[in-house]
């Protein structure tokens, strides 16, 4: 008789490292392991025990099958569970050591054996050959039926790979359309989260984050979660399953260069549709950063980020914090700028984000910039001091030469007031961009100044803002109604002649200039005028009605929402 292993109850495995333990829910997408074999209910009626191989429970099975032949050479594939008795075992530690051979010779995922039919306990050269195949090794202390075993663990695999195949098949068409729609990175990024049941972080190489879904609205908790994981990561080729930190890691590649990578964290050990569902993404990102370089991504990531503070629609305060500091630009403790660029030519829109970038590099300034509109850019400076109007003038004084380069005309450059907290950004920003849209209509842009602020703007500022409502439209019309009638029927220049002569503060030979007119021409068209109006261009009340008259005119023609063709969007 060989030497047998008794096992008692106070010898039973008390921790299984058991996913899920207890469970009677199916393993879903993850790998059927021995671990999740030992939670079923079928076979903790046989209250099992594992008597070697304990560090392996993680091995994946492939299949169930049930053998009591003692040679088994050329009859399994691989990943099979073994479950036996043992009764046509011999008993003596060499066969009984080859015949553990001849399983682990063929890759089986463990050996299970039931005791009572033919061994008693089970014998040590059967737990030495397993400890030394490093084979798990599991005794059945109690009788169960194998069939109810085999029955439940079949069911559990079969559903496993028909979700696999579930996922895989939507993950392929939602990318693919996806991909078809030029999405955008965080779109994609988004897409990846919902289809992993996870959040997503996707990340340059400089650990600056591009994208990001955390679908329950906790960003910051999911960009601490990145912070924490960022420092353990390493440059890697192929995906990493981590199931201590529960996350996949998976390179984004383009031409074979990594570009970054995309990390799905999930609330469990993730799964094999899980990882499928990252490399999936990784692939769409690495197709969309074929049109794209990094800087382009990053552009487009400030936007959202300055979009979302904007807004006030980018989750709690410490989230945008958190989202701003892991893009590298460090948003707490700081006094915030809002700046507004407004253009002319739409021609050179293509090199605003370059003229921008360049100006804060110059002026050694950190900002946030996206493009806010066709003719508009807005720049969030990041200050460590309440003293702004240095650098504001050295970033607004560096955009002007730079922009001599595209031979454009000069934009207007307007900052709001500033603000000490994100949450007042937006309502500086509206002030930046009035002011901005005030100034153009301003004057030429010759005669522009480097940079405007509310206090530049006085009473056009305020008929700026007003410029929409009825009562003022309709006092601009009431004053000015008969020169529009009298230009619109004969073509005349009465009304822009009137508001070169106001804004030169009556100086005849000014006015002249400008108009390009000689002064008796001038004289003409202002006694024309008056008589028009019925009023006397001297009286100093009656000439500041229509200079204001004429401002109103002059902010309806700055409103880009202003119609074609309407009788007062001269210039």
């Amino acid at each position: 008789m060989s030497e047998v292993v008794h096992l008692t109850a106070d010898r039973a495995t008390p921790h299984l490292h058991v996913a899920r333990a207890g469970s009677t829910e199916p393993a879903g997408l993850s790998a059927f392991t021995i671990a999740d074999f030992l939670a079923m209910p079928s076979t903790v009626q046989g209250s099992p025990v594992v008597v070697a191989g304990q560090q392996h429970l993680g091995r994946r099975i492939r299949w169930l099958h049930v053998i009591e032949l003692a040679d088994s050479r050329g009859l399994l594939q691989g990943g099979e569970l073994i479950l036996a008795t043992g009764i046509a075992l011999a008993q003596s530690p060499a066969e009984i050591g080859r015949y553990v051979d001849a399983l682990a010779d063929q890759g089986v995922a463990g050996l299970v054996i039931e005791l009572g039919r033919r061994f008693a306990a089970v014998p040590s050269a059967m737990v030495r050959a397993c400890n030394r195949r490093d084979l798990p090794l599991i005794a059945l202390r109690r009788e169960v039926s194998f069939v109810k075993m085999t029955e439940a663990a079949h069911s559990v695999i079969l559903i496993g790979q028909r979700r696999l195949l579930q996922v895989t098949a939507a993950a392929h068409e939602r990318f693919t359309l996806l991909s078809s729609a030029d999405a955008s990175v965080e779109q994609l990024a988004a897409a990846a989260g919902e289809l992993g049941e996870g959040e997503v972080v996707y990340a340059n190489l400089m650990h600056q984050v591009l994208a990001m879904h955390a679908p329950d609205g906790a960003a910051e908790v999911l960009l601490n979660r990145w912070s924490r994981k960022a420092f353990t990561l390493n440059q890697v080729f192929g995906t990493q399953v981590d199931d201590a930190d529960q996350c996949v890691v998976t390179p984004v590649e383009v031409r074979g260069q990594q570009r970054g990578r995309l990390v799905l964290f999930t609330d469990r050990p993730p799964d094999r549709g899980q990882v499928m569902v990252a490399e999936r993404a990784a692939a769409a990102i690495g197709m969309r950063l074929l049109l794209e370089d990094d800087d382009v991504v990053v552009a487009g990531t400030q936007r959202t980020m300055l979009e979302a503070i904007m807004s006030g629609r980018g989750g709690s305060v410490e989230a945008m914090h958190a989202r701003a500091a892991v893009l590298g630009h460090p948003t707490r403790h700081r006094q915030y700028l809002p700046i507004v660029l407004l253009t002319d030519q739409r021609g050179a829109q293509r090199d605003v984000g370059r003229i921008v970038a360049a100006a804060l590099d110059g002026a050694q300034l950190d900002g946030l910039t996206a493009q806010l509109a066709p003719d508009r850019w807005g720049v969030l400076l990041l200050l460590k001091t309440d003293k702004f109007d240095p650098p504001a003038q050295a970033f607004a004084a560096r955009v002007h030469e730079l922009w001599q380069e595209t031979g454009a005309d000069r934009p207007v450059v307007a900052r709001g007031g500033l603000v000490s907290e994100l949450a007042d950004v937006r309502h500086s920003l509206a002030e930046a961009t009035d002011v901005a849209l005030a100034s153009r209509a301003a004057g030429p842009p010759g005669e522009r100044r480097v940079i405007y602020c509310v206090d530049d703007v006085h009473l056009r500022g305020l008929l700026y803002i007003l410029r929409k409502d009825p009562r003022l439209q309709s006092f601009a019309e009431r004053t000015l109604g008969p020169l529009f009638l009298r230009d619109a029927v004969d073509g005349g220049d009465r009304v822009r002649t009137l508001g070169a002569y106001l804004r030169f503060q009556r100086n005849k030979s000014l006015t002249a200039q400008a108009l390009g007119v000689s002064r008796p021409t001038l004289y003409d068209r202002l006694a024309r005028i008056q008589r028009l109006l019925s009023v006397d261009l001297d009286d100093p009340e009656r000439s500041t009605s229509l200079y204001a008259a004429i401002m109103v005119v002059e902010a309806t023609a700055a409103d880009p929402d202003s119609a074609p063709g309407h009788p007062h969007t001269w210039r």
